[in-house]
């Protein structure tokens, strides 16, 4: 897997696909490249993709100090940059579709299109408390970290069906250096500065929000938050889907993005 040095980070990327319109995709925060593959799949060749990891994930560079929204635009305008990318259909989830705003607010004549999912542009003192206790117990424990955030990332019905693939899952998490975990608190600290509502109306291209009727995290009122506050945007609830929809139902998803890019190109 390729790397490219951004703003004197390296980040590890992938492209998949020869031919079609370009798509970006953006990680939530504890998801790595492989995460998108099953709804890479689903998009059946019609794109050409970028996946990478932002500073501060699995696969790219951990550096000290502060991140932030901005700071990921900017790796993102220079990794589109060093591989020839003009322009894209830029799609996020949840902290990748808060990075998406922040990209579409610096960058317009960069973005084809805008694809939020999951996603908000403001906080609440519920959100923001779990955000505070998912830095906490990363930097405490990595079982605990795994079992704080769970609750909130999956629908019950998700979790109810795969308690064997979420148990592995948690077996690897605690594998995983400390180092990865002290980024991960940092991004959360990103995250907690977040501050994009009074931008959104600098957004100018076609925008689709995304929502998981069960997400309980990031819900409907901060994607209708987002809607109406972007002039070109709709907003779509995913039934049945808890946060991590494109992890719940990668299928689903792919057919919203397919349909609005589609509608986009058309």
């Amino acid at each position: 897997m390729p790397d490219f040095a951004a703003n004197g980070v390296r980040l590890r990327y992938e492209k998949f696909g020869e031919s079609g319109p370009q798509i970006v995709l953006l990680n939530g925060i504890a998801m790595t490249i492989g995460h998108w593959k099953p709804l890479i799949e689903a998009l059946g060749g019609k794109y050409r993709v970028l996946c990478h990891d932002l500073r501060g994930q699995t696969l790219s560079d951990k550096p000290s100090g502060d991140y932030s929204f901005d700071q990921h635009a900017t790796d993102l305008a220079a990794l589109m940059d060093g591989l020839g990318i003009s322009k894209a259909h830029i799609v996020g989830t949840s902290y990748g579709s808060e990075v998406a705003m922040a990209f579409a607010i610096a960058y317009p004549e960069r973005c084809e299109s805008l694809c939020v999912i999951d996603g908000v542009s403001e906080l609440d003192p519920l959100l923001r408390a779990a955000a505070e206790s998912w830095m906490a117990a990363a930097l405490c424990d990595p079982r605990v970290y795994y079992r704080t955030l769970m609750p909130w990332t999956y629908s019950a019905e998700y979790i109810g069906k795969n308690r064997e693939a979420l148990a592995a899952r948690e077996d690897s998490v605690a594998k995983l250096p400390r180092e990865w975990f002290e980024a991960f608190a940092r991004l959360c600290e990103s995250f907690l500065r977040i501050d994009l509502t009074a931008k959104l109306s600098r957004i100018t291209c076609r925008a689709l929000v995304l929502v998981g009727q069960r997400d309980i995290l990031k819900h409907e009122g901060f994607a209708s938050i987002i809607a109406t506050n972007i002039e070109d945007a709709r907003m779509k609830v995913l039934p049945r889907a808890g946060h991590a929809a494109v992890i719940e139902q990668p299928d689903t998803v792919a057919r919203e993005i397919d349909a609005f890019i589609s509608g986009v190109e058309s």
